[in-house]
């Protein structure tokens, strides 16, 4: 009879105990649709704003997803300031910052919306083909970085309501 009682019990507390939710679950809720990816920038930088559109719709769109009216809508801006002199004295260091702004619509309205920012330094120097090719590596480590953060937060985020494709 205990021995019954205290089998029972343990088996209760194993089956009502663990609420475990993984925090980054790596599921697409939306895999039957297509998400319409948005990207928009007031200036041209270089070639960010078509990799940014090419890796999220990779992590995002899969292929023989049907059209739906869902739609992520992305704005981007990106600011270089000058960090000062360097140790040596002869190279100066510069900081880019890219900040997104995300807004995830559905039939409705809107689903959720945020923002992300990211920055990076790199030397500047005296040879000017060597302070474009940083400034362009640069970038493009910010908006990869940016953009696997951003397809991660929209793949985990429990919405609040039933999306409307």
């Amino acid at each position: 009879m205990i021995r019954t009682f205290i089998i029972n019990i343990f088996l209760l507390v194993l089956m009502c105990s663990c609420a475990f939710k993984p925090l980054y679950k790596k599921t697409n809720n939306f895999h039957p649709n297509k998400i319409n990816i948005i990207i928009k920038s007031k200036q041209h930088y270089e070639n960010n704003l078509s990799i940014m559109k090419m890796l999220l719709n990779e992590k995002l769109n899969k292929k023989g997803a049907k059209n739906s009216f869902l739609k992520l809508v992305v704005s981007m801006d990106r600011s270089i300031s000058s960090i000062g002199v360097n140790k040596d004295l002869n190279s100066y260091a510069r900081l880019v910052q890219i900040s997104i702004n995300y807004s995830f619509y559905d039939k409705k309205g809107e689903l959720l919306s945020g923002s992300l920012n990211g920055n990076a330094t790199f030397n500047y120097t005296t040879n000017n083909y060597a302070n474009i090719i940083s400034l362009e590596d640069a970038s493009n480590k910010l908006v990869k970085s940016l953009s696997s953060d951003l397809s991660n937060l929209i793949l985990a985020e429990s919405l609040e309501r039933k999306f409307q494709p």
